[in-house]
């Protein structure tokens, strides 16, 4: 680890760089900005002291996707490689929380970004043929995801990214067991939708299954865990409560439950599985991106279908039924359980 200092307007790195290393902010701000330097350049957001960035690219095998730059003179930043990510785990267990709240944050709000695109889907769809009549809020969604589709498409390092998503392989040790294990029968419910969400699960063994309405008529199982997984950990964090049920599907189904309080032990007993939870969220957070982006490349195609420049094919036609579904029944929520 060493402290860096940078000048105003100075790349602290590259947008499509491989990663090796993550920042967190000692004095100043910088911002994170996409196609910087040239005419599509957006500025994402501003970042202060206490804030971190660039650690996806430290827990994933994965180029950075924004471009960060100084804002002024003599911004200093700890510079962590990812070699180092233990060590400083152990210095300051308080990195651990930090990263899970700034991963639970992009998460969230990129959920809220996903569902606003599977419903403009959805809108446009039901309004085929009626452009003229498309309310403002409408167009302007679509003038927003039309934005980001561009810049997808003119971005090579991402679409390599989106094409080698189901490729990359993540590295995760043996994690073993813990002396807090807890033993499940098929069936039983591990907590239930509007739960408060004060701790998060590790499976040791076995499948859990995530349900929205469980017990209803509406009841939809909407993903199935297994071994080496984590759920509830957004609800612990964001402190939320549950928004679908927990089910284990497997007999002598083995979790291990931790609460926030106790991350700085678990980090002690097993530094492995922290790690572990922190690749599986950021995981999570990858595909959300990478769906959330073709999304709005189904949106573009949209458009220019209905513009006749490009009539849209059985995939595309597949695709908008699929985000339609998602709009109606809202799966994208299950990102929060």
């Amino acid at each position: 680890m060493q402290e860096r200092v940078f000048k105003k307007n100075e790349v602290i790195f590259w947008e499509g760089a491989v990663g090796s290393c993550f920042y967190k902010i000692l004095d100043g701000t910088v911002a994170v900005v996409l196609n910087y330097g040239t005419s599509d350049e957006k500025k994402l957001t501003e970042l202060g002291p206490g804030k971190i960035f660039g650690e996806m690219s430290v827990l994933e095998v994965w180029t950075r996707s924004a471009t960060v730059v100084a804002m002024q003179d003599d911004v200093r930043a700890l510079e962590i490689n990812s070699s180092e990510v233990g060590e400083l785990f152990e210095e300051d267990p308080e990195m651990i929380k930090l990263i899970l709240r700034n991963l639970s944050r992009r998460l969230r709000e990129l959920t809220g970004d996903y569902t606003d695109v599977c419903n403009t889907i959805s809108e446009m769809r039901s309004t085929k043929g009626q452009a003229g009549r498309r309310k403002e809020g409408l167009l302007a969604r679509i003038s927003k995801f039309l934005s980001v589709s561009s810049h997808v498409l003119g971005n090579k390092s991402v679409l390599e990214a989106m094409e080698n998503y189901e490729f990359i392989e993540q590295s995760k040790e043996d994690v073993g067991q813990t002396r807090e294990n807890l033993r499940f029968k098929k069936g039983q419910v591990i907590f239930r939708q509007g739960d408060p969400g004060d701790c998060m699960y590790y499976i040791a063994y076995g499948t859990v299954g995530i349900y929205i309405d469980f017990g209803t008529e509406k009841e939809n199982l909407l993903t199935k865990l297994h071994e080496n997984q984590f759920f509830g950990e957004m609800g612990m964090i964001e402190k939320m409560a549950r928004s679908a049920t927990a089910v284990v599907l497997e007999n002598d189904t083995v979790l291990t439950r931790f609460t926030e309080e106790g991350l700085d032990r678990m980090f002690e007993e097993k530094p492995s599985l922290i790690l572990l939870s922190l690749q599986h969220i950021s995981s999570r957070l990858r595909k959300l991106t990478r769906d959330y982006m073709k999304a709005c490349q189904t949106v573009a195609r949209m458009i220019e279908d209905e513009k006749g420049n490009e009539p849209l094919t059985e995939e595309d036609e597949e695709m908008i039924r699929y985000y339609i579904s998602m709009a109606q029944a809202q799966n994208n929520y299950w990102t929060w359980y």
